[in-house]
């Protein structure tokens, strides 16, 4: 077997032995002898011929079958043309050229019979769907060989029927497309690429015709990820089993794409040949401005029937994209499951983040993903940068895409993006999102998860993202104080929704007597989360307290010049530990084990950690920041302090630990708080009918200026 790696093995070297300084002069000779073999071997009659740029198998079938060229077409003028052109054009033997017009076309054009070929018209009077019409016409055809043209194609070879069809003689092969030239003489067609930019490309796009760049590829005949319609062989039997183009879901964009796939799911093969070359009118105005085109969910289509083809190209691997691929060329990796998804009625979400870290932002889009995913919502995240969270989201089955171009708002982070009902721009550091999609019809739901004052401090010094605000359908917060300071930045909604985590399940910790109590306050070291004032408090207890209890610090420093503060105020306490940088199972792990969580923070919309410690079932000691005085009540469910208070703090720590019996009071109704607002099913629940509510609005926005 042949097997693709997608890795550079060998440079060509060069001394006087080698092939490179000509070296090697029957180099040629064994190349031609070694593919004649392989002929042989695979029992292909073959003629062997040397070209200046490639070696040719040319295949010979026994006798040349009955071919149908298949032209969907409304155009009297180019169907005119077809007519008197093509058959001229085109020395076949066994000719029969298949017109799928209106009906008041067929009349005229029967009229015009072609020299060496038949014709046959069929009607069609449905709305377009070039899908159905080339299955219509496929199913009225009588040749062995369906070759799909399109009415702007021009034949400049008379063999070229038999050049195409020629490959469909190897069993293995299950589709044909040739070489397509614009009117200028350069490449528009040479097979297509998938996973790049747009999610389909032309190899060597806009080349010269007779190009020998990158190992002479243009004129080669070699496999290929999927193939043009523009000019498609196929046979007839392999055309039904497949099922024939998908009228469906394919209409009209990337129709040949599914065609490709079908064949290459059926295990065949799908091959441009260099030896048959046509002009291709289409896409003439390459570069000239156009109006906008209708949204196509043709794109989304693919990604959910073929995410594993669509997201990867085994012949044009990252290696030969990030090189070769001159359309696009800003590298941009896509990641997708080989499972199919099921095409539902359900809404097609974009979610847009910033990163794909494990900070708390990217952790609650992959929780809305997660829940989106299990009810019927077909999601994909696009960030510019990678991350963990990307093995996460695949895990789950989530097409990802990292494309940094989406930073700056980039056109074709648009032209992708419209497609979509809906596009969440996760944080507010995805400030490009709302100005890039103010032209399209899809709504922009922006979900900020920053603090307020943070912000608010955004909003007035960067003036991009002051002006960006007001074009989000709705921004929404986590919490309805956040939510009031950005309210007066946009005249459109600002909405809260509480944040969720999946169930981490009850983690009693046993009898506190006769044992130390377990404190521990688990955030990145920074000013905002506020370990120093937690360990101030720590000095302010009697020591005869301290020694009743344990203390722990475990986070990431991300303030270096803040830890050393802390680590001097520190130092006196024997009891407390300090941990660093935890993954998420360990730091769970941390707060299953101890017996009161502490989150002191100066400022917070309503951290990640406190629904943690909720979930948990875990006591709970917070400062009043944020949404935590609109969740939890003190002495309840939680004790609640003044931000940047000290003696308060150690007033609620002196309070447990002189009456450890209150600890698991407070942790049952902590739990019975998340089983009330914290679950996933509440969120999703309400993120959903945020999403609807959104694309209703932005539907009905456009109807009014429409």
């Amino acid at each position: 077997a042949i097997e693709h790696i997608p890795h550079v093995l060998y440079h060509w070297r060069e001394h006087p032995a080698s092939g490179s300084a000509g070296g090697k002069p029957d180099a040629r000779k064994t190349n031609l002898a070694a593919l004649g073999a392989a002929m042989e071997r695979r029992k292909l009659p073959a003629e062997i011929v040397e070209y200046p740029t490639a070696n040719r198998a040319r295949l010979k079938p026994a006798t040349w079958p009955r071919v149908s060229i298949i032209i969907p077409t409304d155009s009297p003028t180019r169907a005119q043309t077809c007519l008197e052109r093509l058959p001229r054009q085109t020395r076949y033997p066994d000719l029969e050229i298949v017109i799928v017009t209106n009906s008041s076309l067929t009349e005229s054009l029967q009229a015009l019979p072609p020299e060496n070929a038949t014709l046959l018209c069929v009607p069609y009077d449905n709305p377009f769907n070039f899908s159905d019409k080339c299955n219509v016409g496929a199913q009225a055809a009588t040749g062995e060989r369906l070759i799909f043209f399109n009415d702007d194609v021009e034949s400049v070879q008379a063999d070229w029927v038999q050049n195409l069809i020629e490959p469909l003689e190897n069993p293995e092969v299950g589709a044909v497309a040739p070489k397509l030239l614009y009117e200028t003489g350069q490449i528009q067609h040479a097979g297509l690429v998938t996973g790049v930019r747009g999610l389909i490309g032309t190899a060597f796009h806009q080349r010269a015709a007779d190009s020998t760049e990158h190992f002479n590829l243009a004129q080669s005949l070699r496999n290929v990820a999927a193939l043009s319609a523009a000019c498609l062989a196929v046979r007839r039997e392999d055309f039904i089993r497949v099922g024939g183009f998908d009228a469906v879901n394919t209409p009209i964009g990337h129709s040949d794409v599914d065609l490709s796939f079908k064949i290459r799911e059926a295990g065949l093969r799908c091959v441009y040949t260099p030896f048959s070359t046509l002009y291709h009118a289409g896409h003439v105005s390459i570069g000239a401005e156009e109006k906008t085109p209708p949204r196509d969910r043709s794109s989304l289509y693919l990604l959910k029937r073929w995410p594993e083809f669509t997201t990867h190209d085994p012949y044009f691997p990252d290696n030969m994209r990030n090189w070769l691929h001159t359309d696009s060329p800003t590298p941009i990796r896509m990641m997708a499951r080989p499972e199919a998804e099921a095409v539902g009625a359900g809404p097609d979400l974009l979610f847009v983040s910033h990163d794909l870290s494990l900070s708390g932002a990217p952790i609650m889009l992959y929780h809305a993903a997660r829940w989106c995913r299990e009810n019927g919502v077909f999601v994909v995240v696009l960030s510019p940068k990678d991350g963990p969270l990307r093995e996460k989201l695949q895990e789950l089955g989530v097409p990802v895409v990292i494309d940094p171009l989406v930073a700056s708002g980039h056109p074709s982070f648009a032209h992708f993006a419209r497609d979509f009902d809906c596009v969440v721009a996760n944080s507010i550091r995805s400030k490009a999102v709302a100005p890039a999609l103010k032209k399209e019809a899809v709504p922009v739901l922006w979900w900020i998860h920053e603090p307020g004052s943070v912000g608010e401090h955004y909003l007035r010094e960067d003036t991009e993202l002051r002006a960006a605000f007001p074009l989000a359908e709705f921004i929404l917060a986590p919490s309805e104080r956040t939510a009031r300071i950005y309210r007066p930045f946009t005249d459109r909604p600002v909405k809260a929704l509480l944040n969720a985590i999946p169930d981490l399940g009850v983690s009693p910790v046993g009898p506190t007597r006769g044992r130390r109590l377990r404190f521990v306050l688990l955030a990145s070291i920074e000013p905002r989360k506020g370990q120093d004032i937690f360990v101030e408090a720590l000095t302010l207890l009697p020591p005869e307290l301290l020694e009743k209890a344990e203390f722990q610090l475990a986070g990431r420093i991300l303030d270096p010049d803040f830890w050393l503060k802390v680590d001097r105020i520190a130092a006196p306490l024997k009891n407390l530990s300090v941990t660093g940088a935890l993954d998420h199972a360990d730091a769970i792990g941390l707060m299953r084990n101890a017996d009161v969580i502490v989150s002191p923070s100066r400022d917070e919309a309503l951290p990640v950690v406190i629904l943690e410690a909720l979930s948990l079932g875990k006591a709970l000691v917070a400062s009043t920041v944020g949404g935590v005085l609109e969740i939890l009540v003190d002495g309840e469910d939680a004790l609640l302090v003044r931000p940047e208070a000290p003696e308060a703090l150690a007033a609620a720590l002196r309070r447990l630990l002189e009456n450890p019996d209150l600890i698991p009071q407070l942790g049952e109704k902590a739990r019975e708080t998340y089983e009330r607002q914290f679950t996933l099913d509440r969120f999703g629940r309400d993120f959903r009918a945020l999403i609807e509510e959104a694309i209703s609005l932005a539907g009905h926005r456009e109807a009014l200026s429409g």
